[in-house]
């Protein structure tokens, strides 16, 4: 749990110095989950972005299809696509590639996932990026999250980005407060909070208020 002591005080220090924008919006998504046989699955997301300063506009839409397999006890291998629909702007191609590692220990459910994508279209230069998240989910009744009980959820992710020759690195931290509405559905409601342009003058500080619904077949 160290890493998430580190990423703690690193946001607070820039919080503090107030360095960079701020930025503030809502971002609701859609999940829906599929199992499929011989430990197939499948998932289909719908993600909007609204800022809730200056004009208060609509930002973009995300609609992505991931296709995942179990290859061991705890670890999955995923591969997707994401179609950015951007207000105003020409749309944006993202493949994806994730493997996921999944370890329980005692109630705490612990995660690892690494990932690359590839963003292209709409004119503009291409972006390659490399990620790695860290994720802890905890049931607050008992040592399992059952119908109508209340979770929580942290997650910290470092996404490192190559664009036209340049290179960035993102940090965000994540807390969602989750329950279960039914076994095979759950709502998340939280803030995302990310930082970056770290190798830049100004730092670019974004807040998003998220509320998460995955529906699982």
């Amino acid at each position: 749990m160290r890493v998430f002591h580190l990423i703690i005080l690193i946001l607070i220090s820039y919080l503090v110095k107030g360095q960079g924008s701020l930025e503030l919006g809502l971002m609701p998504s859609l999940n829906f989950n599929k199992k499929l046989p011989k430990d197939w699955a499948i998932n289909f997301k719908a993600e909007g972005r609204q800022a809730l300063q200056d004009e208060k506009s609509y930002l973009q839409t995300d609609i992505s299809l991931l296709t995942s397999r179990k290859v061991g006890f705890s670890s999955t291998l995923a591969l997707g696509y994401l179609l950015r629909v951007p207000n105003g702007k020409n749309l944006r191609n993202r493949l994806i590639q994730q493997y996921i590692v999944v370890n329980r220990l005692s109630a705490l459910k612990l995660s690892h996932r690494f990932g690359t994508d590839q963003t292209f279209g709409g004119h503009e230069a291409a972006v390659y990026r490399f990620r790695y998240r860290i994720a802890a989910e905890l049931p607050l009744n008992g040592h399992s999250t059952d119908p109508h009980e209340f979770f929580l959820k942290l997650s910290n992710e470092y996404v490192n980005s190559l664009e036209d020759s340049a290179y960035d690195l993102e940090i965000r931290g994540l807390g969602f407060l989750g329950y279960v509405l039914n076994p095979g559905a759950k709502l998340e409601f939280g803030l995302d909070y990310r930082i970056g342009s770290f190798l830049h003058q100004a730092t670019r500080q974004r807040t998003w208020l998220a509320v998460n619904l995955y529906q699982s077949f």
